[in-house]
């Protein structure tokens, strides 16, 4: 009816239409909804290569990234910039696998503006994919020769040289990027005592807090000082973060809310910032439990379908005690998320111990990961009772999740660990929409059908699966208190369709 009604309009009257139903959706957030009045605009003055840009740019965010490379193409047809052009498509063939189509736009863009930093950090990265390593990493210190702040060839060129196996140098990359975003971490015996400086303030662009994030920071706050971790002075520091949570506690729990930094001046002065680092040396020995049968998991793994197995105590004792005291003194805990924060691998979830646990988890099952690359490692802590991850899938091949929190802070042992589905997530769609659109995910969950395999939490209990598989977290219920928070470990190698 609609499009039956646009098309009998005059075309001025038509394009007035169609650009106010575009900004509708766009006000909405709704991507999706912006497609089909975005097509149409770009229809209607065909030659315009900026029609045909925020088309292309809108299916890109919506997840369709073979369309939007076409689209993308069209736009080059029509004068578009070619550097920036051929940069989104070699994005788009990357995520959809096609490397060198990949390789191909990205050169051309790299042809056309040599001085680009983010170009050669995008073909670098490509090159990774490819397991070649070396390019990737000569083509990320020449983005650094070029911007020397930018904490993506950082990041790239410490997983480059983790490849190589050059921890020291990985680990140097590693916390180089965090602290061109967190700035250099805080300690004790150092700078601790800038909470109290009444200078110069490092105030992330992300100051916006929650009843999540602020309860979890007094509780982590509270602990330190009486590890000792912190100065006795930061207890004012504590009193400011519980003074701003009981000020925003009739807010939603999950809600974003900005704080006055003159009335909260030491949570505007702390807030994201690495206070503490706890520097916890790999243990001797091993770090993957000795006693597992190694080839008899491989062999499981192999031999499922789908590809999902269940491996306890994957960590020997000492290293599950050193990842629980990283996971619970270290102040990385910065993305919040619906019911739980997050701590990334660019963000501070790096250390010689995890470095270390990454290479030897792919030493100790060869046949599993296949000599893949190490793409990324996060850690996930929950609060208490409210709701982690939601249904999704990850861009990786092999999905590795595991628990760390004692298995006395779990009130249901029937659940509280990882619901993951028989169904992949299909190869033609993009990542925004196999990893976040749970709208799309839960219709094609049910067109399919499949009971999902429910695997309960236990401390130490790993779930080693193909990463298109679509998962979930399964309705956690643990005690209240700090050190009683779930905290789950994922690393991911490889690529899709590896």
């Amino acid at each position: 009816m609609l499009k039956t009604l646009l098309k009998s309009l005059a075309p001025g009257a038509r394009k007035q239409s169609l650009e106010q139903a575009a900004q509708a959706a766009d006000a909405a957030g709704d991507l999706r909804g912006a497609i089909s009045p975005r097509r149409g605009l770009a229809e209607l003055e065909p030659r315009s290569a900026d029609r045909w840009l925020a088309l292309a740019t809108t299916l890109r965010k919506a997840g369709e990234p073979r369309e939007a490379a076409a689209v993308y193409r069209l736009a080059l047809q029509c004068g578009a910039p070619a550097a920036d052009v051929h940069l989104q498509l070699g994005v788009l063939h990357a995520e959809l696998s096609e490397h060198a189509a990949a390789i191909q736009n990205l050169e051309k863009a790299i042809e056309l503006a040599p001085g680009n930093a983010d170009m050669l950090c995008m073909l670098g990265t490509v090159m990774s994919d490819q397991r070649r390593v070396d390019e990737a990493a000569a083509l990320f210190e020449r983005a650094l020769a070029i911007r020397p702040d930018s904490s993506e060839a950082h990041f790239n060129l410490g997983l480059a040289r983790f490849e190589r196996a050059d921890f020291q140098g990985a680990a140097r990359c590693f916390a180089r990027c965090v602290a061109l975003n967190r700035g250099e971490p805080w300690s004790a015996g150092r700078r601790a005592d800038l909470a109290l400086d009444p200078g110069p303030r490092f105030e992330p662009q992300d100051m916006a807090v929650n009843n999540v994030k602020l309860r979890h920071d007094c509780e982590q706050l509270e602990y330190l000082l009486e590890l000792g971790r912190l100065p006795a002075s930061y207890r004012k520091v504590l009193a400011d973060y519980r003074s701003l949570l009981q000020e925003i506690g009739t807010v939603p729990v999950d809600s974003m809310v900005a704080f006055d930094s003159v009335r909260h001046p030491y949570v505007a002065r702390t807030y994201k910032r690495p206070l503490h680092i706890a520097e916890v040396e790999p243990p001797q020995g091993p770090l993957i439990n000795p006693e597992l049968d190694f080839r008899g998991i491989e062999q499981r793994y192999l031999r499922a379908e789908p590809n999902v197995i269940v491996v306890d105590a994957l960590l020997a004792p000492p290293a599950l005690r050193a990842l629980r005291r990283f996971c619970v003194e270290s102040t990385i805990w910065n993305n919040i998320k619906p019911g739980y924060l997050g701590a990334y691998f660019w963000d501070g979830f790096c250390s010689g111990l995890l470095l270390r646990l990454a290479w030897e988890l792919r030493q100790a099952f060869p046949a599993v990961f296949r000599g893949l690359l190490l793409q990324t490692m996060w850690g996930y802590k929950c609060d208490s009772t409210l709701p982690g991850l939601g249904v999704h899938a990850d861009a990786a091949a092999v999905n590795v999740n595991f628990w760390i929190t004692d298995d006395s802070a779990n009130l249901d042992p029937k659940c509280g660990g990882l619901l993951v589905y028989p169904q992949d997530a299909p190869q033609d769609w993009g990542f925004k929409k196999f990893n976040s659109d749970s709208a799309t995910i839960l219709r094609y969950l049910e067109s399919t059908g499949g009971t999902p395999l429910s695997v309960p939490y236990r401390a130490n209990r790993a779930v080693i699966f193909d990463s298109d598989l679509f998962h979930a977290t399964d309705r956690p219920r643990f005690r209240e208190g700090y050190l009683n928070r779930r905290i789950n470990i994922t690393l991911l190698y490889g690529l899709r369709s590896m």
